[in-house]
């Protein structure tokens, strides 16, 4: 059985609003890439997670494979979107299981900030892509998320990128690259702003100066029950979320980029 997480969301089992629209601003990604592809691409999409993402592509290429690191979560997408043109497989996250030159697309959506060795990542990628073959990558942008201190807000990202650096780790490998701000409409940019200034206030309360002596895994816990404790307050109140929201809600500039939700990048081979 898949775990559900923050980092993996399954489709139908919203408990909050805010997490409808992560959700939503997911699925928006994935139809931009649609808009890339044809029918007789190759893809491979790096990180699939649940699967939803995958098969939605399916509908529109030759063939995909959606790969991920963790067993149970390939187990699910497989007994649940797999099909003729669309299969699942796990990996090391390390190397890409597939030869040089195999695929017209690949897309991985906020996988990248999970990885250590980001360089690594995005060469495997460049390697199994075909010439002329593209990237499509999405991954948050760091300016609005960062806490105190600078600490991440999300305990499951190893590192976050501002514009430059996510624009420069790209350049090492691919010369071609079109980076775009995902951003949605203004009452969902305030929602999600919102969000992540709650979830900073959380990490950085102090009660009297003590956290420093709070052994980590109590922190987490206790991390854990004030959220569980707000969202149950949330669920009470927005209960009209999944009408009253979509993807229409979403659009992608390269204006006033360094205040987008997300970053979408287009790299070329």
């Amino acid at each position: 059985m898949m775990t559900k997480t923050r980092e993996r969301i399954i489709p139908r089992e919203f408990r909050t609003k805010e997490e409808y629209l992560i959700f939503l601003r997911h699925s928006f990604e994935y139809q931009s890439a649609i808009e890339k592809l044809t029918a007789d691409n190759l893809v491979i999409e790096i990180g699939c997670g649940e699967g939803y993402g995958t098969s939605l592509l399916s509908k529109n290429v030759k063939r995909i494979i959606g790969i991920d690191i963790d067993q149970n979560t390939i187990k699910h997408a497989s007994d649940k979107y797999a099909s003729e043109n669309c299969v699942f497989q796990q990996f090391n996250g390390t190397k890409i299981p597939h030869n040089s030159n195999s695929f017209d697309v690949a897309v991985s959506f906020h996988v990248i900030e999970h990885v250590r060795d980001d360089y690594n990542f995005i060469s495997e990628i460049y390697r199994v892509l075909k010439s002329g073959g593209i990237l499509i990558i999405s991954t948050p942008n760091k300016k609005p998320r960062t806490g105190r201190r600078g600490r991440l807000l999300n305990e499951f990202h190893v590192r976050e990128y501002y514009f430059n650096e996510l624009n420069e780790i790209l350049q090492r490998t691919f010369s071609n690259i079109k980076i775009m701000g995902v951003f949605g409409n203004q009452e969902v940019q305030k929602i999600e702003i919102e969000r992540v200034k709650l979830i900073s206030r959380i990490l950085s309360y102090d009660f009297f100066n003590i956290a420093k002596f709070i052994p980590q895994s109590l922190k987490t816990l206790i991390l854990k029950l004030l959220k569980y404790t707000i969202n149950q307050n949330k669920k009470t109140k927005n209960i009209n979320f999944l009408n009253k929201f979509s993807i229409r809600d979403y659009h992608l500039t390269e204006n006033d980029i360094d205040n987008s939700l997300d970053f979408l990048a287009i790299c070329k081979k």
